[in-house]
């Protein structure tokens, strides 16, 4: 007995392999059919898939997580800090991991790379705006004294933070957490107003180009900058570095659960639901020919 014999398990000798012929060569033919038409199906949607305009939801393109480089300098006002407390709940909000460096004139890692999303919660109560006063990040009034009348919750930064901005700091402290992690694919997400001090300008540009040079990706979510600030920063960094306005409305207004939103893939579907009937007319006329006792 053949090696194919036995992997075709038990056989029977029959004086009708004539008469069975026909049907073989049927269920051969609906087969080879079938199995052409899954073959051309599973090619359509991989075409198709390349094709999605599927968005991320974070701000992280890679996937594989991130940096987020907070400005808490004191010109970071009412309406900037509201805007940084939306896209910081828009990151609460995913399944993702991220790391957290806040700064003005010098800057610190609050939360390692590894931590999960939802571990920036906390820190929301802090950019909020409370009748009566807003709570800001450790700059109740002009000079950075804090205010107590204005019910504003003391932040874990609000005795470091009263200088001025020095962006370069926060991008070098992210820079070196990556070095750290030795993983270079974290991205870098700058949330600032961009206001740096003039004595930072030739820092700012050298942190950069470590950033190109190392192919580091770095992404810009402006706080609402002056303009002449925005034209500096798009000057350094490149225009497509940083998000215009539609792009931070549709990632801050996603409620995210997933890692992926677009349109739905209704081809896609199509095409799904056309391999599973494949899958069944297989089973239905391509099975092999079985027989039991007669009733």
């Amino acid at each position: 007995m053949s090696v194919l014999d036995l992997r075709r398990g038990p056989q029977l000798p029959t004086s009708a392999a004539v008469e069975l012929g026909r049907e073989r060569r049927r269920t051969l033919m609906v087969r080879l059919g079938l199995a052409a038409l899954a073959v051309g199906l599973l090619t359509a949607a991989f075409l198709v898939s390349r094709d999605l305009k599927a968005l991320p939801t974070t701000y992280f393109a890679t996937g594989s997580g991130g940096i987020v480089v907070l400005d808490l300098s004191s010109s970071v006002d009412q309406q900037k800090a509201q805007r940084a407390q939306r896209v910081i709940r828009s990151m609460a909000e995913t399944e993702g991991r991220i790391g957290l460096v806040v700064f003005s004139d010098t800057a610190y890692e609050m939360l390692p790379p590894d931590t999960r999303s939802e571990e920036l919660r906390p820190i929301l109560r802090f950019f909020e705006a409370p009748p009566g006063g807003f709570r800001r990040p450790g700059f109740g009034r002009p000079g950075g004294a804090p205010t107590t009348q204005q019910g504003r919750e003391e932040s874990p930064w609000s005795l470091s933070f009263r200088g001025g901005t020095k962006i370069s700091t926060g991008l070098a402290e992210a820079r070196a957490i990556i070095h750290r992690e030795g993983d270079p694919s974290l991205s870098v997400l700058l949330l600032s107003d961009l206001d740096n001090s003039g004595f930072d300008s030739s820092a700012l540009t050298e942190e950069v180009s470590a950033y190109e040079r190392e192919g580091l990706r770095l992404r810009v979510i402006p706080l609402f900058p002056a303009a002449e600030d925005r034209d500096f920063f798009e000057r350094v960094v490149g225009t497509d570095a940083v998000l215009d306005r539609a792009e931070l409305v549709r990632n801050t207004t996603v409620k995210e659960s997933l890692t992926l939103v677009g349109s739905s893939p209704w081809t896609l579907v199509l095409i799904g639901t056309g391999l599973l009937g494949l899958l069944a007319l297989n089973e239905r006329f391509g099975a092999r020919l079985v027989w039991g006792r007669a009733a």
